[in-house]
């Protein structure tokens, strides 16, 4: 994704200091459902929440902005945005292009003899889901200049907008690829083209195996023209509109930010359950907890991730919502449960999801014009939400609607009173969560022993003590930044630039004679590529992972990014047999960033509550997280709840408020 790019380098002004000499740093996560935001001065921070824009990102984009300066006091976005140091910015929208298929039309040029399969066995899963058949072209390899530029003038009378070329043995040889392009930039005048670039799995993806490569570059035809839009659309506003020119950083599923001028349309791909998981990854670490079933539960979907010795557990060879990849990819699957899944009645029982009604209409009971049932009117009709404070209090909620809903989707269909509608809606939402966990820890190899649950998202709280009963985990987590988690791991991210080569190469005299070779060319386009960000490298870190595999084992060797490091772990290897299968590079460079401070150690004590209401059709505890001091301890039933925050205690469970805010929940005498 490349384009000019208005932001000063991070070492120049970083903001109008305030009188007291701090900044403020800017974290927003768009979902699907709801845009949050974290802004901290590097001591205080405030979280906030407001409806996501599919229409337009840019709208919640500065709307979350416009929030989060209101409630620090300040009326006048531009007179805020002087005091800001740093904007960081993750997002669902590659991975909602995808799953919902609003990408454009795109084509694909091909070496002869493909098909459909794309370069794999069988036909390929992103046939029919991110390219239709008939715009996949294969080129011969007699092919004429004539040839080439006919396919692509056939493709553009299609209405493709973007074309992919990846051409069999890119990987060692990318002359053809390049060969297409030099051709289109003689041929077409910018004029004509600039709609419609072309993409190189070559340039996209270092990997051997061609239809890992041709996924890759398909996937970012795809998603890059919406996500550009509304990247550059953002930057240009914040430039023309508010004159402000310090840096906008993207997240990057490697795991750190990069400006937007930096960054690929794949890099962004499921980058907001990640930094979910990464913040999960933080707050392990933090506690000493080294076995983390991680559950993100937003208004569309909930995802689920495992979180190992303190880092995201990844697979050997993952896939891109359906879309597999011969490249390791982090551990995350879906749930198509959210606070907006629509609720039913079908054969006797509830059925709940996969479709959902988002923002807008939203549930029945935003009173914005849904009558679907769903599951959050159902945590609303058991008490499990406080109708005035959701939203921190900009939006009340209407029980009445939501009863009515459950009442004409699940109740009288069922022949069951609302109580037990909104119940069993409840427990079907935790069921197909619990499904996907199991899953998951199966995937990842783990049991439940040891294990401890992790819940956030603007619905995880809710589901915490239910979903750890059931899996029979005896602890778990719930945020006070928890609504916020994905950007808070955003907080926490410094720019990162990672560059990975696949070279199979065997142990030896071969792997001897390229690896190092390899790990200089890695270090030089990262250090370019820090560059880039107009950062001086002085205060980077690099650092140099190479997996070998041997014997059907796969290990890792973490080394200084330098050539005579590498040359010198395959001499200590020796005579020993395997494959060099990966090398990665990576450089970091350090930005602002937030880290809690814990507030005093303090004794247990009880929770003081600051009302009562109906909670799971029992007489319950209302707790008010902010009023809440660490060591407090509260009983189930209860509701545990914050101006963007609800978490469930059911009977037998007790919660406790630690040091840093948060709620660790556990059956009742443990």
């Amino acid at each position: 994704m490349s384009s000019a790019t208005h932001a000063e380098p991070a070492s120049a002004a970083q903001g109008t200091p305030r009188p007291d000499g701090r900044r403020y740093m800017v974290d927003i996560d768009i979902g699907g459902t709801l845009t949050d935001g974290l802004f901290s001065d590097g001591e205080s921070v405030t979280a906030v929440k407001v409806d996501t824009t599919p229409h337009d990102f840019t709208v919640c984009f500065f709307e979350c902005l416009r929030e989060g300066a209101r409630q620090l006091g300040h009326d006048d976005l531009k007179a805020f945005l002087t005091e800001v140091a740093v904007i960081r910015w993750s997002a669902t929208i590659a991975t909602n292009i995808i799953a919902e298929g609003k990408g454009p039309r795109i084509g694909l040029l091909v070496s002869a003899g493909t098909g459909p399969e794309l370069y794999g066995t069988g036909e390929s899963r992103a046939v029919g889901r991110l390219i239709a058949p008939e715009n996949i072209v294969e080129l011969p390899e007699d092919r004429s200049e004539r040839d080439t530029l006919a396919a692509i003038r056939a493709l553009l009378e299609k209405g493709v907008r973007r074309i992919a070329v990846s051409t069999r043995g890119g990987f060692d040889d990318a002359s053809a690829e390049l060969a297409v392009r030099r051709l289109v930039d003689e041929s077409f005048p910018d004029h004509y083209l600039g709609a419609v670039p072309l993409v190189l799995g070559s340039e996209i993806c270092h990997h051997p195996d061609d239809q890992t490569r041709t996924h890759m570059a398909l996937v970012n035809a795809y998603v890059h023209t919406p996500l550009a839009v509304a990247l550059f659309q953002a930057e240009d506003k914040l430039l023309g509109e508010y004159g402000y020119r310090r840096p906008v950083y993207i997240a990057h599923v490697n795991g750190g930010v990069a400006r937007v001028a930096k960054t690929k349309a794949v890099d962004t791909a499921e980058s907001s359950p990640f930094f979910g998981l990464k913040a999960c990854a933080w707050w392990s670490r933090l506690y000493g907890h080294d076995k983390i079933l991680a559950l993100d539960v937003g208004g569309t979907t909930a995802k689920l991730g495992i979180v190992h010795d303190g880092q995201p557990v990844t697979i050997d060879q993952g896939d891109l919502l359906g879309v597999p990849l011969k490249t390791p990819w982090t551990l995350l699957r879906s749930a198509a449960v959210g606070g907006g899944s629509v609720a039913r009645a079908g054969d006797g029982a509830v059925r709940l999801g996969p479709d959902s009604q988002g923002a807008f209409p939203g549930p029945a009971c935003y009173d914005l014009g849904g009558r679907e049932a769903t599951l959050t009117d159902a945590f609303l009709a058991l008490g499990m939400l406080n109708a005035e404070r959701f939203l921190g209090g900009r939006r009340a909620l209407r029980v009445d609607l939501a009863e009515e809903a459950l009442q004409r989707a699940v109740a009288q269909p069922l022949g069951i009173d609302v109580g037990t509608a909104a119940e069993r809606i409840v427990d079907r939402g935790v069921e197909i969560v619990c499904a996907v966990a199991a899953e998951t820890l199966e995937l990842a190899g783990l049991d439940a022993d040891g294990l401890r649950l992790y819940c956030f998202g603007g619905n995880g709280g809710n589901f915490a003590a239910r979903v750890a009963g059931r899996l029979g985990i005896g602890e778990a987590y719930a945020f006070s930044l928890g609504p916020v988690l994905s950007a808070f791991g955003s907080s926490v991210s410094e720019i990162c630039h990672v560059r990975e080569e696949w070279p199979f190469a065997a142990l030896g005299s071969e792997a001897r004679e390229t690896v190092p070779a390899i790990v200089q060319r890695g270090v030089d386009q990262v250090t370019r590529d820090l560059q880039g960000e107009q950062l001086s490298t002085d205060d980077a870190r690099f650092s140099c992972e190479i997996t070998i595999t041997q014997d059907g084992r796969t290990e890792q060797y973490e080394l200084a990014a330098d050539p005579a490091e590498a040359t010198a772990l395959f001499e200590r290897l020796g005579d020993r047999t395997g494959v060099v299968e990966r090398v990665a590079i990576r450089g970091l460079s350090p930005v602002p960033t937030y880290h809690p401070t814990p507030a005093p150690e303090a004794g247990e004590h009880p929770a003081r509550p600051a009302g009562r209401r109906r909670i799971d059709g029992a007489d319950g505890e209302v707790l008010v997280w902010e009023q809440l001091d660490p060591g407090s301890v509260g009983q189930g039933p209860a509701v545990l709840e914050s101006e963007t925050n609800s978490c469930t205690v059911p009977a037998g469970w007790t919660v406790r408020i630690d040091r840093f805010a948060n709620a660790i929940l556990q059956p009742a005498g443990q």
